[in-house]
């Protein structure tokens, strides 16, 4: 977060996934604990 590449990059992702919502997220916090975005993404059972 912070870089001067953020705009452009959500801009992008937008454009290849209309009708979604593109969020960008400060995932620093998660690193320092020495995990990844995926640590905190991956799927979960619907039971």
């Amino acid at each position: 977060m912070g870089s001067r590449a953020d705009a452009a990059a959500k801009a992008r992702l937008q454009s290849l996934f209309p009708g979604r919502v593109v969020e960008q997220l400060n995932i620093d916090y998660i690193g320092l604990g020495g995990g990844g975005i995926h640590c905190v993404t991956q799927p979960q059972p619907v039971a």
